[in-house]
């Protein structure tokens, strides 16, 4: 199998920028961007003025020091050299390292100007690299969750592709981890997949014994005192005895659950859930430690004397796995155990400073002091089969037992399942090298049905399953084919493969019919399975995966736990998820009068009335001081770095993924914010940043970015409201918050309210950035000017009817652009 390696990635762009490059050939700019853009405009006004005053003299027509000439470097995006020319200028001048020291310096707003400009085509250059369109046929691997999902829908089989025995993760470009470009295969990669395969095949297929469907049930003692287990059941009281777990403790771990058939399982916990009044419900969380995975999590909030069963369906692999289970929510290390013979006292006055087995669980009249789990028993069934021989079985031996096991049926076979697996047609030659195989496995005493695994399992691994293939190399086609549209618009909405009818449309030449897709678009987004683009695009366009990317401080930020991790994550799918369903407007992503809310997230933000787990749709009062993303916890978190609020951060995070228009990168060694001396009064974050910005190399790129970062300064590391910064450094009282500024427009604001007010009116700005957000997401590449104008066409056909997010996901797919390689 060929390694199909990025044609220029960052990695490549970042390693030229190390080595010292010679002279470019010079190449005029309207050569590699056409003229009358804003780029070449700009160019002409902003750049080529700038290098006449200060650069030319040393770097022009007479003279190349260092072997550079900059009135006749091109932006030229094919070539790494080039473009690391531009990027050393622009951290040059950008650093104040160029003009020299007896030159005359240019202004600091003509530094930054030139810095935009020269940030904007590095992007354009890296985005154009991410596009497709050279080759005649591009191929964008499968990310390792469409891979799973894939794997579903092709055989019922769900392969745990975050498992140690799954897939590696995949690698992201500014957040997007499914650019076609960036997804390379390694060999440790091929040996996964042939793995993985195999396993599949083996779970899919009916070719092993019929497994025996068993329940497996541990009682209090098999949990925790399994020494006297069969003793007490014996005496008949060991369904009496209950576990009691108090917050932040476990169950011992050493008690293993030994899986003998690899397969779907349910898993079934009888239990009581303790509730302090006025506090937080217990909150169990299943952990099979020695894979890294959580099969079940949940609050309970059961009376002691009315125990519910909560049950969860989980994929087991065969093998022997010691299960902990845990009462998440935040309490006494359980580590103090460890000291109870060297010194630890036995008892203490302070109920806080207890270590598990002291504390005590409710008061005298009988009333819950802590969260506290009661457990009674676990039971495990399976594994599941719907029926014998599978549906997978008998889908891809599709002739039965009455069929003539020769070579036209094998061939047969994988036809079929080709022609699924690769979601296209299938020509014959195509087939025929896996039938050797088949042959040779058969001689050699296989079953046929073991022989024929052996020819899925190579369909599986082939390029046509684990890529995404577009275009034909004997043409040179430019518009996708049906089947590739199908495949594009499937993985687009439901990170899996096309459905039947998908296929069938495409089979029928319909799919680029333009009512037609817009009738698929909303099938697709009513189906459960467009949950996966609900999760995958805000996730990913959100860079939700750097929420708890630094953990906060547990001394500054005692009640974060992982409960409220997830909650903020969901929170903002939840929040996204029902913007698409009811087809609502973008605006309200800037600002709105609801949100989503369970009752651990509504604590956190200190709003009361939110009882459970689960997520529903709350009015937001003036005084909660939340509406739209850019107040959700997880958004502020994600911009903060564990210890404290990041104004800089914030800015610089709104500018790329609602603004759309990313910073250019900080000089380097930029100094760190100034400690207070001794005894100076306590100083907020933003009267810091204030005196970094007196540097006038400083102030024009921060004068775009702190606005939008500062005025979120009430909000701090976790998301939560304050009014005063908190300081241990200086003395006196904690400074109160300022979040007032001043847009690079004029426009002024006092608070994160106005702000967000002034971004809804300015929606175009916001629909243009999330449309090109939607399309990276969608085409699996970087967009670039040469896609400007279709882009803005997109955006504008949703504008009549506000800006509504599934309408303009029809238009993204029914505009040329997605239709196009």
């Amino acid at each position: 199998m060929p390694v199909v390696s990025a044609r220029f990635t960052l990695r490549f762009f970042t390693l030229a920028l190390a080595v010292r490059v010679s002279s470019v050939t010079p190449v005029a700019l309207a050569a590699a961007v056409s003229p009358g853009t804003p780029a070449v405009e700009d160019y002409e006004k902003v750049v080529k003025p700038f290098f006449a005053e200060h650069c030319n003299s040393c770097h022009g027509e007479k003279k190349q020091k260092a072997d550079l000439r900059v009135d006749t470097l091109a932006v030229d995006p094919t070539s790494p050299k080039s473009m690391a020319h531009w990027e050393e200028i622009m951290n040059r001048i950008n650093s104040g390292d160029m003009p020299p020291d007896d030159e005359p310096r240019p202004k600091p707003a003509e530094v930054a100007k030139v810095a935009e400009w020269i940030v904007g085509q590095l992007h354009e250059a890296e985005a154009a690299n991410q596009a497709s369109g050279r080759e005649r046929v591009a191929f964008r691997k499968l990310t390792r969750v469409e891979y799973a999902n894939t794997v579903r829908d092709l055989l019922g089989v769900n392969f745990d592709v975050k498992a140690p025995t799954g897939l590696p993760e995949d690698p992201d470009w500014h957040g997007f981890e499914r650019i076609g470009s960036v997804l390379t295969l390694s060999p440790a990669h091929v040996e996964k997949y042939l793995a993985a395969a195999d396993a599949v095949l083996d779970e899919a297929l009916s070719i092993r014994p019929e497994p025996k469907r068993d329940v497996i049930r541990w009682g209090a003692f098999d949990m925790r005192w399994k020494g006297f287990s069969e003793e007490y059941k014996a005496r008949g009281i060991a369904d009496q005895v209950r576990i009691e777990i108090v917050p932040n403790n476990y169950t011992t771990d050493t008690w293993p659950l030994e899986v003998k058939t690899t397969g779907e399982y349910i898993l079934r916990v009888k239990l009581s859930g303790l509730r302090p009044e006025g506090g937080r419900p217990p909150r169990i969380k299943m952990y099979m430690s020695s894979v890294d995975k959580t099969l079940l999590e949940q609050d309970i909030d059961a009376p002691e004397d009315k125990p519910i069963m909560v049950e969860a369906r989980v994929h087991l692999i065969a093998g022997k796995y010691p299960i902990r289970i845990i009462n998440s929510v935040p309490g006494p290390n359980p580590e103090g155990r460890r000291s109870r013979h060297s010194g630890t006292p036995n008892a203490f006055t302070n109920v806080r400073s207890r270590v598990p087995w002291q504390l005590k669980l409710t008061d005298d009249d009988f009333k819950p002091i802590q969260p506290t789990l009661i457990l009674d028993s676990v039971e495990w069934e399976g594994p599941i089969v719907d029926s014998w021989p599978t549906k997978a079985h008998q889908q891809i031996f599709f002739a039965g037992d009455t069929a003539t096991k020769d070579a036209a049926y094998a061939r047969d076979i994988l036809t079929r399942f080709a022609s699924r697996a690769w979601r296209r047609p299938v020509q014959p030659v195509e087939v025929e090298r896996f039938l050797k195989p088949i042959a040779k496995a058969q001689e050699l005493g296989d079953s046929f049905e073991v022989a024929v695994k052996s020819g899925l399992a190579a369909i599986m691994c082939s390029k046509s399953f684990l890529y995404l293939e577009e275009g034909n190399a004997a043409k040179n086609e430019q518009r996708l084919t049906n089947s590739e549209l199908a495949s594009r618009l499937s993985y687009f909405l439901w990170s899996s493969a096309p459905d039947q009818r998908l296929l069938d449309l495409a089979k029928e030449g319909r799919l680029q019919e333009k009512e037609t897709l817009r009738a698929e678009v909303r099938r697709m987004l009513a189906d459960p399975k467009a949950k996966e683009f609900a999760v995958g695009f805000p996730r990913q366009w959100l860079q939700l995966r750097k929420v708890g990317m630094f953990p906060p401080d547990k001394v500054l930020y005692p009640d974060y736990d992982e409960n409220l991790e997830q909650s903020m994550v969901g929170e903002t799918l939840s929040f996204f998820a029902e913007i698409l369903k009811r087809n609502g407007s973008l605006r309200e992503f800037l600002n709105s009068d609801w949100t989503m809310l369970n009752e651990r997230l509504a604590m956190h933000y200190g709003i009361e009335g939110i009882r459970g787990g689960e997520f529903r749709k709350v009015a937001l009062k003036p005084e909660y001081q939340r509406g739209g993303l850019l107040t959700q916890g997880s958004i502020l978190s994600l911009s903060s770095d564990g210890t404290r609020h990041r104004p800089v951060h914030r800015g610089v995070w709104v500018l790329e993924a609602i603004v759309g228009k990313p910073p250019a990168p900080p000089p380097a060694n930029v100094p760190a914010l100034a400690t207070p001396v001794a005894n100076a009064p306590k100083t907020t974050v933003r009267e810091k940043l204030e005196q970094h910005r007196a540097d006038p190399n400083c102030t024009a790129c921060h004068d775009k970015i702190d606005p939008l970062g500062v005025a979120f300064d009430n909000y701090d590391a976790i998301g939560r409201f304050r009014l005063v910064e908190e300081s241990k450094e200086g003395t006196g009282e904690n400074p109160k918050l300022d979040p007032s500024g001043m847009l690079p427009d004029g426009r002024k604001f006092s608070d994160s309210v106005e702000l967000r007010k002034l971004m809804v009116e300015d929606v175009d700005k916001f629909a243009a950035a999330i449309t090109d957000k939607l399309a990276t997401y969608a085409l699996r590449r970087g967009m670039t000017f040469t896609d400007r104008e279709e882009l803005k066409q997109i955006a504008d056909e949703t504008k009549a009817g506000d800006y509504q997010l599934a309408t303009l996901i029809e238009s993204l797919v029914t505009s040329p652009l997605f239709q196009k390689r």
